[in-house]
């Protein structure tokens, strides 16, 4: 009689295991793409900080061409439309409150007459556009970049290490979003980046560390703490 009590029970709890295991599975999958995404790791990569002891500006230059994949690369060998967005939030190493914000996004069009791609920048300072026929440029100016200003010596402390926490989407699927970030990046003002102390410093923070929407491709990761490279004038005639 026991030992058919112990058969029953262990018969009813590995139906009851695979239930549950069954209604795990089903939730994960019911969860959006996202949301999913949000569990994976943020990796850790190396950001080059470059301090201009002149002008008294932090910028920063990284790489993100692991965003793109097989697939985003064919898409853009066919001429389709692609948005690629980067936000960053710089911190004191080891530290919770960022000092200051930035942004670049990259608005890719394939143009049939020119038989070129446009690809439009916005980033702090303004908005520029550039040519390129091949699909290596639109990465080099949109997958890249260079010398983005990232603060001033009023939000940086000198001689600090800092890392920054970084958030890349390519075609985000909120117009909204786009418009404010947009309209922050260009707003009026003398760096083009956020503070504190900034009215719309909490706006930014608000896009960039809260779920700001859906995107077709998403990667997040933070830099490895380093000692900004202070970069001075020189002084050769």
């Amino acid at each position: 009689m026991s030992s058919a009590l112990g058969r029953w029970s262990r018969r009813s709890w590995s139906r009851s295991w695979w239930w549950q295991a069954l209604l795990l599975s089903t939730l994960l999958l019911a969860l959006p793409a996202t949301a999913r995404a949000q569990a994976r790791p943020i990796s850790t990569r190396d950001v080059l900080f470059e301090w201009d002891a002149e002008a008294k500006l932090l910028y920063l230059s990284a790489g993100f061409r692991d965003v793109i994949d097989q697939e985003l690369r064919a898409k853009l060998s066919r001429g389709l439309p692609t948005t690629i967005v980067l936000t960053a939030a710089i911190y004191r190493a080891g530290g919770t409150q960022p000092l200051s914000t930035t942004a670049h996004t990259c608005k890719v069009t394939w143009h049939v007459w020119e038989e070129a791609y446009r690809v439009e920048i916005t980033r702090p300072g303004g908005s520029q556009v550039r040519w390129t026929t091949t699909v290596e440029g639109v990465l080099r100016r949109c997958a890249e970049v260079r010398r983005l200003l990232a603060g001033t010596a009023l939000q940086i402390p000198l001689s600090t290490a800092l890392f920054c926490s970084a958030k890349v989407q390519v075609n985000p699927l909120s117009p909204e979003v786009m418009q404010k970030l947009k309209l922050w990046v260009l707003r009026p003002s003398g760096t083009g980046t956020a503070a504190p102390s900034d009215a719309l410093f909490s706006t930014f923070t608000g896009l960039f560390l809260q779920r700001v929407g859906e995107a077709e491709r998403e990667l997040k990761f933070n830099s490895r703490p380093a000692v900004p490279t202070v970069v001075r004038p020189s002084t050769e005639k």
